[in-house]
């Protein structure tokens, strides 16, 4: 016979369970907002970096293309790459990447350095995207699984929306290296939050 005091601590942990999971979409949703952010943030401000890099429009351009042609050529493979070493292993790799690579954004002297920090920082967001879906189906039930995932979606499109007005404001208030250098303490307090909320998962081969 279940006694009322098993009943009770089943129930306090289906709660810690299903509040951990939740803290895991949060730890998942930043990163995401931040990948995605980082897609469109520079748009705005490609004319203050061409001037403050003496560097041709077509060469500032890049800036961008790199960015989303690193992503869309890594995606598969990092998502192959968490299945054969484990998806929190790779996520976490990609928040080090891409703090790295939005550190030596802000540093760039010249426009070749800024688009190579660009790439860099393309595939640690690269190993964040490709991660992530895998980590919310891994931690959230089939029932609760689409709400989870479509609040992931959610905040992709955030990223994107917000990304060119919050890069103007940056930019106008704090100089354009601000753009980059947000990164850091947002992408470290993810990473922080991934390591805590984020369980150990096992190569799925």
């Amino acid at each position: 016979m279940i006694t009322q005091q098993e009943t009770s601590h089943a129930g306090d942990r289906a709660l810690a369970a299903s509040r951990r999971r939740w803290l895991v979409l949060l730890a998942v949703g930043v990163s995401t907002f931040m990948s995605a952010l980082d897609g469109s943030i520079v748009s705005t401000i490609l004319p203050v970096i061409t001037g403050s890099l003496h560097a041709t429009v077509a060469a500032t351009e890049w800036v961008i293309t790199t960015y989303l042609l690193v992503i869309s050529g890594l995606l598969l493979g990092f998502g192959r790459l968490g299945d054969i070493r484990g998806h929190r292993t790779v996520y976490l790799a990609g928040f080090l990447v891409f703090v790295g690579g939005s550190a030596l954004c802000a540093m760039s002297s010249s426009i070749a350095w800024l688009v190579a920090s660009r790439a860099l920082q393309a595939v640690g967001a690269a190993c964040l995207m490709a991660t992530a879906p895998a980590i919310i189906t891994a931690n959230f039930p089939a029932r609760q699984r689409g709400q989870a995932l479509g609040l992931q979606g959610t905040m992709t499109y955030l990223g994107l929306t917000t990304g060119p007005a919050l890069g103007g404001w940056l930019a106008h208030t704090l100089g354009w290296r601000s753009v980059f250098t947000v990164n850091i303490p947002i992408g470290l307090l993810a990473m922080a939050m991934g390591v805590k909320f984020i369980p150990r998962s096992r190569p799925s081969v």
